[in-house]
């Protein structure tokens, strides 16, 4: 088997203070990648002049006139792009350490079936670092290949997507089958969106080792600037996989589209709007003390629901470290 030729994709707008130090980590793996592909969207403080200067043989800086939400249609043009079989993600202000491309091209080694391999990674907060959450079922994952029923299985064990988007690659043709990412059609969400659509097409395989930094404070951060008072992109691939999956894989499937609704339920409360589809496209019975819950909380009024949250929140702030960050991982989801 030929080592895999990693392409690197890194989405840019406006990260100026963090992406020479995302770009040197590319360039320092110890599995050299291929190329590091940079697409730049319409950035206007002078991130793209910083990534031109690099120069880098393996750099290739793209432009596009249009920024989109969540780097989707960036990233997109990127894979279209791409030389390399294997694409890894990474954002202009995340960080990885040197062995992070080594250690996915070892588990692409011992799983050569695997469409997908994540791996471990660290919340990187103002004052501290919180290594992200494995549970058993995917710290099991390791050196397997994982179909569909597993992934969703874990998923909704961790209560969060396995793949983190800057600790991930995946075969390039994998990405094109599965569709890529849904530009235009969701601001937020649209990372895990297609990874579930990938896991469906191709096994998943998991790294343990922490390898990649996810950076939370960040400027210009997507997930700071969008809101969740939409239905989740992933409610309509998950209605979709359901027309030709097994009886074991629906069912799964039904818990994870109620799952991402309530996540999404429990971020918005504390806004303006509660959307009704959220309780319609809810699957009971096993949904339905959560309908009954989005039912109440439409009802009341907005004073008292941020009220509410924030005594919820609150209340977050006493649970351990390790706890706390992992329910603030799993409120924010995807940037």
């Amino acid at each position: 088997m030929t080592e895999p030729r990693f392409s690197v994709i890194i989405p840019l707008r406006n990260k100026a203070r963090h992406v020479a130090a995302s770009l040197a980590s590319a360039l320092s793996q110890f599995h050299a990648p291929e190329e590091v592909i940079v697409i730049d969207d319409n950035s206007t403080d002078g991130s793209a002049d910083i990534v031109a200067g690099v120069g880098s043989p393996l750099v290739r800086l793209l432009h596009r006139d249009q920024p989109g939400p969540g780097g989707y249609a960036a990233r997109n043009l990127g894979i279209s792009e791409a030389r390399g079989d294997w694409i890894a993600f990474l954002d202009a202000d995340d960080l990885w350490h040197p062995r992070h491309l080594a250690d996915i091209a070892a588990a692409i080694s011992g799983v050569p079936e695997a469409g997908c391999v994540a791996t471990r990674y660290m919340h990187v907060y103002e004052n501290r670092k919180v290594p992200s959450s494995m549970p058993p079922q995917l710290a099991a994952a390791e050196g397997r290949a994982v179909d569909l029923a597993e992934f969703v299985r874990i998923w909704l064990a961790a209560r969060e997507c396995p793949i983190w988007t800057g600790g991930s690659a995946f075969r390039r043709d994998v990405l094109l089958d599965a569709g890529l990412f849904p530009a235009g059609k969701a601001v937020r969400g649209g990372d895990k969106d297609l990874w579930l659509r990938a896991v469906a097409a191709a096994p998943f395989t998991y790294v343990s080792r922490i390898s990649a930094e996810f950076s939370r404070d960040s400027d210009n951060k997507v997930s700071k600037q969008t809101v969740t008072d939409t239905l989740p992109i992933i409610v309509s691939t998950a209605q979709h996989l359901m027309e030709n999956a097994t009886a074991e894989e629906r069912a799964l499937l039904r818990r994870l589209v109620n799952q991402q609704i309530g996540l999404y339920a429990r971020f918005a409360f504390k806004g303006d709007h509660i959307p009704a589809s959220f309780a319609r496209n809810l699957y009971l019975p096993e949904g339905i003390g959560l309908r009954l819950l989005i039912g109440g909380l439409r009802l009341m009024p907005m004073r008292m629901r941020r009220a509410f949250y924030h005594s919820v929140k609150a209340a977050g702030r006493h649970e351990p470290v390790v706890d706390a960050a992992q329910r603030s991982a799993t409120l924010e989801g995807d940037r």
